[in-house]
């Protein structure tokens, strides 16, 4: 038989360790699916700190560890994820040459999608607010965090630091090499 106490012994380390699998899983894929490797540098760190966020978010409102938010905690980090992959996707797949260009690009093609995104699960999620039960609550505040954090950073906070510090495309790339070449002239 195993009783509830043998959950919150194992809790913080079994949290820990899920959250540690969950961002080095993300950061594999991020490699893998991503053309430029420079995207793992941003995937880390902000699922990190989105992670951390929502622990703190979590604590703010008043929902402690238990099994239903610790649930809803290792969910979440799968979530997070999508806010900031299809923004670095889009950022890596822009055909603009500056930060600059690239980050406004990515936010006019793909932002409202991922606003959208981040509505229609929040609104997907808003009849839990209404519930009595301890646990439906947990799960709307997970919710509400995740997608409030989520879209923050993926719209605001991402594009920040790709416009400062992201790859920018190599204006030789972007050359046609069909393309016929302009002699120099002597004027």
């Amino acid at each position: 038989n195993s009783y509830i106490w043998e959950f919150y012994a194992f809790s913080v380390s079994g949290l820990i360790a899920s959250a540690v699998l969950g961002f080095l899983s993300f950061a594999a894929i991020a490699i893998l699916l991503i053309p430029d490797w420079t995207a793992s540098l941003f995937v880390l760190p902000l699922i990190s700190v989105l992670y951390i966020d929502m622990l703190g978010f979590l604590q703010w409102v008043g929902v402690s560890i238990n099994a239903v938010s610790y649930i809803a905690l290792v969910m979440s980090i799968g979530l997070l994820v999508d806010f900031i992959m299809h923004v670095l996707l889009r950022y890596h797949e822009s055909t603009f040459e500056t930060r600059k260009d690239k980050t406004i690009d990515t936010l006019k093609t793909m932002g409202s999608s991922i606003l959208v995104g981040a509505l229609s699960t929040f609104l997907g999620t808003l009849p839990l607010a209404f519930s009595s039960s301890e646990m439906f609550s947990t799960i709307f505040y997970a919710f509400v965090g995740l997608v409030v954090l989520g879209a923050t950073h993926g719209l605001i906070l991402l594009p920040v630091l790709l416009a400062m510090w992201g790859p920018e495309t190599e204006a030789h790339i972007m050359e046609d090499p069909e393309a016929p070449k302009e002699l120099p002239t002597d004027n």
